[in-house]
């Protein structure tokens, strides 16, 4: 199934609305439905690459001419804010720094007034291009996730309205805000910010994995090389692939045995998505994390307990892979991961200026001519565009529209591309769990990009265009609130078929190399655990076909053309 592209500039416009520059009053209406659909997911991207369908293709550069230099300067200034956390002592840069991998180096991080956190600090590099955000998925976007921290009791401590406030009564904020958002300062315009600076600031285009998918020679050791042939034959690939090499799916810690029985007790914070979904399957199931610059990133796991990667290798490798590697791969395979780290990272500033704030401490930013370390490097060779598959309905003008003063029919032409995009969201669904049963697609991207198009234009249709009023508004309200809870239900359906599908291969991989299988008891019969996975598969794209999406979308749809 054929995708159609988009380049990174188009991407860059409709990040949050760079366009966002019109004199004339906006159409809050239309600021609503834009805000709300947001940005292209960039878990699609390189998706034309000849390398698409593989278990790995590589990350593509920016260019600096297609960034907002305003809106990344004010990104940065927010992500150094320590006046974000209620004492004024932290910032995100303070648990996110590039010297540290995009965390803090902790096994749990430090908030407000010294009080620890629950959970390892999970990396910002790459995250723009993870399917959700936190240990647990509860964020689907950077934009989500941006405000968080801010109201977390254990992080910042931070109430929304007390920060909007600081932030108008600031000598510099009001301007920064304006020269982007028509709207000014708003809890989604801070949170949108911050999302473009960790977007464009840490993502990773430069390292010799990526450069050896590029095309690049010499850019692998032969320990390298032989470590990724490892980290495919025993399994690795299962839960880390894609574009990330991860960031794509829900796994059970303890897939092939129990990590608890044998390492410690599991308390509150092992539980993971079972906090989310109220199911008994999901507890100590976490997001896969990625694994670009794993080897900057420790300590390990959810709650930081393990620190050094190779012990990392040989507990994954026995809990979820049900091996026991032996020193020659773990050696291997951990030099084939640093393969996917390096530095220098940082991206310079020069011609975007400074930011504002980056000229004093008094509980604000601090800076200087360059942007943290840890983002990527602009220009220089590095390739400067970036595609990702947009949504699949017709191409319309009204994707990159100018946010503030929508020309005549935008919203109503935007509005119903967003239903067309749900009407064809079942059926595009299925053809990737389909692609990823057969193997004709070895990684969990693509699925995860058309339930994120699916939730971006659900979220988005609860704000018709502003001419509907009255009963026919509410109507088109309620019928998206129906399907954007019918959207969110299909997060279980997917995350019960890829943890199958990954089990699936792991089994197979012990039937396939019985004399590498030093561990297969721990799975018991392989023949009998492998039927129960492709089972658990077929049943998980039954419930999708039998999902009301499409039902659903039609009543919008006929709904949409009565009120118009």
């Amino acid at each position: 199934m054929r995708m159609k592209q988009v380049s990174i500039t188009a991407l860059c416009l409709t990040l949050g609305g760079a366009l966002l520059h019109a004199a004339e009053a906006p159409d809050q209406a239309w600021l609503d439905f834009n805000n709300a659909r947001g940005e292209t997911p960039l878990i699609g991207a390189s998706a034309d690459h000849e390398l698409a369908l593989t278990a790995y293709r590589p990350v593509q550069a920016f260019a600096i001419s297609d960034i907002d230099a305003n809106k990344m300067r004010l990104g940065f200034d927010l992500f150094h804010e320590r006046r974000l956390s209620a004492d004024n002592s932290i910032g995100c840069n303070s648990c996110h720094s590039g010297m540290f991998g995009g965390t803090d180096g902790r096994r749990v991080s430090t908030g407000v007034n010294g009080v620890l956190g629950n959970l390892n600090a999970p990396t910002t590099f790459n995250a723009a291009m993870n399917f959700r955000q936190f240990w647990d998925g509860r964020a689907v976007t950077l934009t989500d996730q941006a405000l968080g921290p801010i109201e977390n009791k254990l992080e910042m401590a931070h109430d929304l309205s007390d920060v909007l406030s600081l932030l108008e009564n600031d000598a510099s904020y009001p301007a920064e805000f304006a020269s982007v958002y028509p709207d000014g300062i708003t809890t989604h315009n801070m949170a949108d910010a911050i999302a473009y600076f960790q977007t464009v600031n840490f993502t990773r285009a430069s390292t010799p994995f990526v450069r050896h998918l590029n095309g690049e020679e010499g850019q692998l050791s032969e320990q390298a090389l032989r470590g990724w042939d490892r980290f495919d034959e025993v399994g690795c690939v299962t839960c880390h692939n894609g574009i990330n090499l991860g960031g794509n799916s829900y796994q059970q810690l303890g897939a092939a045995s129990s990590y608890y029985a044998e390492h410690r007790t599991a308390g509150p914070n092992d539980d993971g998505l079972i906090n989310r979904s109220g199911r008994d399957s999901d507890l100590h199931v976490f997001k896969v994390p990625t694994l670009h610059g794993v080897a900057e990133t420790a300590p390990y796991f959810h709650d930081g307990s393990v620190e050094t990667l190779e012990l990392a290798i040989e507990e994954m490798g026995e809990h979820q892979l049900g091996r026991l590697l032996s020193e020659q791969d773990i050696d291997d395979i951990s030099a084939f991961l640093r393969s996917l780290g390096g530095r220098p990272m940082g991206m310079p500033m020069m011609g975007m200026g400074r930011g504002m704030g980056m000229r004093q401490e008094g509980g604000m930013r601090q800076g200087g001519g360059m942007m943290q370390q840890g983002g990527m490097r602009m220009g220089q060779g590095m390739p400067g565009r970036m595609n990702a598959e947009p949504a699949a309905d017709p191409a319309s003008v009204s994707e990159q529209a100018p946010l503030a003063a929508a020309p005549a029919g935008s919203h109503n032409e935007a509005y119903q591309s967003a239903i067309a995009t749900a009407e064809s969201a079942t059926n595009k669904l299925l053809a990737e769990m389909v692609r990823i049963q057969t193997g004709e697609v070895a990684h969990y991207d693509f699925l995860q990009y058309q339930h994120l198009e699916l939730i971006r234009h659900a979220r988005a249709l609860h704000h018709p265009p502003s001419g509907i009023t009255g009963k026919e508004r509410e109507q088109l309200v309620s019928l998206a609130e129906q399907l954007l809870a019918e959207t969110n239900q299909l997060e279980w359906v997917i995350a019960d078929f890829l943890r199958a599908q990954a089990l699936a291969q792991i089994v197979r991989t012990h039937i396939e190399q019985p004399e590498a299988s030093e561990y297969a008891s721990a799975l018991g019969d392989t023949a009998a655990a492998l039927s129960a996975q492709q089972q658990m598969i077929q049943s998980k794209i039954s419930e999708l076909r039998a999902s009301n999406i499409n039902s659903t979308a039609a009543k919008l749809s006929e709904a949409f053309l009565t009120a118009r």
